[in-house]
């Protein structure tokens, strides 16, 4: 058995029975966003309202929340039946914040060029927090502020 699906497997006997739950509600997420990714028609994920600024209340215990949620489906994007694109896992993360009452997370979505390439990413922010992401890749794009992306079919 390779190294990796080793301690792979190993992690996931240590999860407890809530984790595992997250787990699966993130994987949910992530197929629905995907659908909704491929069958909505182009330009309809964006919307023209102007994205709020700092929405969410950034409480610890409320952050902390957050990122128990955002693991969840960081689990699933990373151990589930497939690998979402970040505008997927974006999705899939902001409605699970919805479905779980937390209004106020944001997908943002930024651009940079690399080799003579524009490539672009999405990622979500919630409180004005990076949240299942590395800061050090979002850092790198230049975020379209006043974009709002719909998180709802």
């Amino acid at each position: 058995m390779a190294a990796p699906l080793r301690t792979a497997l190993h992690k996931a006997r240590g999860l407890s029975p809530r984790d595992w739950w997250r787990f699966l509600l993130g994987q949910v997420a992530l197929v629905r966003a995907y659908r909704d990714v491929k069958t909505r028609p182009q330009g309809e994920l964006v919307s023209a309202e102007v994205a709020s600024a700092g929405a969410g209340a950034g409480s610890s215990e409320r952050l902390d929340q957050v990122r128990r949620i955002v693991l969840g489906v960081s689990r699933a994007s990373a151990y589930g039946v497939f690998s979402p694109t970040c505008l997927v896992r974006s999705l899939a993360i902001c409605r699970r914040l919805e479905e779980e009452g937390i209004p106020g997370g944001e997908v943002k979505v930024g651009v940079a060029r690399r080799n003579g390439k524009f490539t672009a990413h999405a990622w979500v922010e919630y409180a004005g927090e990076v949240v299942g992401d590395d800061e050090g890749t979002v850092d790198r794009y230049a975020s379209f502020d006043d974009l709002k992306v719909s998180t709802r079919p």
